[in-house]
């Protein structure tokens, strides 16, 4: 059985690699995030939801309205208050790796997360993709 858990941040980001697009200035976005646990329920057993809550609150309270950095970021880290600094470029994809690393060390049952930066934009990462992308053990 799947079931998913939805929740949603609020963050400023930048792809400073990003050189001549738009998204390479500081911008934010209202993001959506969905967790897929997977299940073996046998046919007969509840699915505690708060403990799934757990498992995903701690990261998105994390990222709530903070500037996200990456590191390297020159220009913007030390002169942005409160930012927080990922070693990781902070584009959808890095970041959908990074929490369904994070969200699974809490969680194992945890499978897929969505990434919905824009309505036009979800970024999809699946265990699968965990084993290949570099971001997902930073």
């Amino acid at each position: 059985m799947i079931v998913t858990r939805k929740a949603h941040f609020y963050a400023a980001h930048r792809n400073e690699r990003m050189e001549g697009s738009k998204c390479q200035r500081l911008h934010g976005h209202r993001y959506g995030l969905e967790v897929d646990f997977h299940f073996d329920t046998g046919g007969a057993v509840t699915i505690p939801f708060e403990t799934l809550d757990l498992s995903v609150s701690p990261w998105v309270r994390l990222l709530d309205h903070r500037t996200l950095l990456h590191e390297d970021d020159r220009e913007l880290v030390g002169k942005v208050p409160d930012a927080l600094t990922l070693p990781f470029p902070t584009s959808a994809e890095n970041l959908a790796a990074w929490l369904l690393a994070q969200i699974r060390s809490l969680q194992p049952a945890a499978r897929c997360v969505r990434l919905i930066e824009t309505d036009s934009s979800v970024v999809t990462c699946t265990l699968e993709d965990l084993d290949v992308w570099p971001t997902a053990t930073s």
